[in-house]
């Protein structure tokens, strides 16, 4: 439907609301009254966000309701954690300025090395926000959680020594299959059929279940030592395997958090001679800080909410599940009997059965 089209439909269909369901009378009838009163408030009060009529009020609460009877509920949790962290923050004292949130949005910007237009018009959608909300509900909250969580992060020298190993040391060129973990015997079947030639591994590699893996052939980034180290719900399985074979040897089956995998070792990539740990020291600190500041953040705000209890009181409209079991336990309350499933699939009538 075009714009013009749209805007045609929706003008007749108000008309026809006011028409059919809200008589001109019905509003003239108190037009005086609420006249009088919208004078009292004064063209400034802040309670009123529209008039109509020559003076009729639109308030705030008004405008709340409606928005809220349209899907605002969806936001309630959303405002409340927003209060949480707001109320915490300034228990401490601590807030953001708009050049610490122009800064953030910046960052942003050069993290995903777009331009504003394109975060506003090609990322954001995504997200189902705009830029205002995601200044207000993603940059300003977590700028004020970084601050309140700064103390709670540290950096040790085993952490940069290790990063720099992770980067700049030997790493591992690898082609992995996974199989889910119930497949243990076609597992067994396929890693037998993968050992015999690199075009078998690749053909193998090809079949397997996730599709990103499958296109590569299984071929992954190179690894290095420690990646797995400061990540939650990671294992060192993978590593360890992959540095126990030489090159173009493939592993043994073994058991990994994703499935049943096996790696092979295509490549041996050295260290890097040029690079020495006093040169990047303030760049790997750096991305340690932000690695355990970002897994610090989920659990300090976790116990900012245990701290707070919220309660939800407004509800959205029930599911078609809550509304089947509403509408069940008041004919039982009734004292009258549920009436039996209409389900197609379980209607078995005569002529079905013929």
């Amino acid at each position: 439907m075009s714009a013009n089209r749209f805007r045609s439909w929706w003008g007749i269909a108000m008309a026809l609301a006011a028409v059919c369901g809200y008589g001109i009378g019905s509003i003239t009838s108190t037009g005086a009254l609420l006249f009088a009163q919208s004078q009292n408030h004064g063209s400034n009060n802040k309670q009123v966000v529209a008039y109509i009529y020559n003076g009729i009020p639109v308030t705030r609460e008004e405008l709340g309701e409606f928005l809220i009877a349209r899907g605002g509920y969806q936001k309630l949790e959303l405002l409340v954690n927003k209060r949480i962290i707001e109320i915490e923050a300034a228990r401490r004292n601590l807030s953001v300025t708009p050049e610490e949130v122009q800064a953030a949005l910046n960052e942003n910007l050069r993290t995903l090395g777009i331009s504003k237009e394109d975060f506003v018009n090609k990322v954001l959608p995504h997200y189902g926000k705009t830029l205002y909300e995601w200044t207000e509900d993603v940059i300003k909250p977590r700028l004020l959680l970084t601050k309140m969580c700064r103390d709670r992060v540290k950096v040790h020298e085993e952490d940069i020594q290790r990063a720099f190993e992770n980067k700049y040391g030997e790493r591992r060129q690898a082609k992995i299959i996974i199989w889910r973990p119930a497949e243990l015997k076609v597992a067994q079947k396929q890693w037998d059929e993968a050992r015999r030639s690199d075009e078998d591994f690749d053909r193998i590699a090809r079949m397997q279940a996730d599709p990103n893996l499958a296109a590569a052939c299984g071929l992954v980034a190179p690894i290095g030592r420690y990646a797995w180290v400061d990540s939650e719900g990671k294992s060192d399985a993978v590593e360890k395997m992959l540095f126990s074979l030489k090159e173009g040897e493939i592993s043994q089956l073994f058991q990994t958090p994703a499935g049943i995998m096996c790696v092979k070792c295509v490549k041996i990539i050295p260290p890097d001679p040029r690079v020495k740990l006093e040169q990047v020291r303030g760049e790997l600190e750096k991305e340690i800080f932000d690695k355990k500041l970002n897994a610090e953040i989920p659990r300090f705000f976790g116990e900012l909410k245990d701290q707070a209890r919220p309660q939800l009181l407004l509800k959205g409209p029930p599911t078609p599940e809550e509304f089947s079991e509403g509408t069940r336990r008041l004919i039982e309350a009734a004292g009258l009997q549920v009436p039996p499933s209409t389900d197609s699939s379980n209607n078995n009538s005569p002529q079905e059965k013929k």
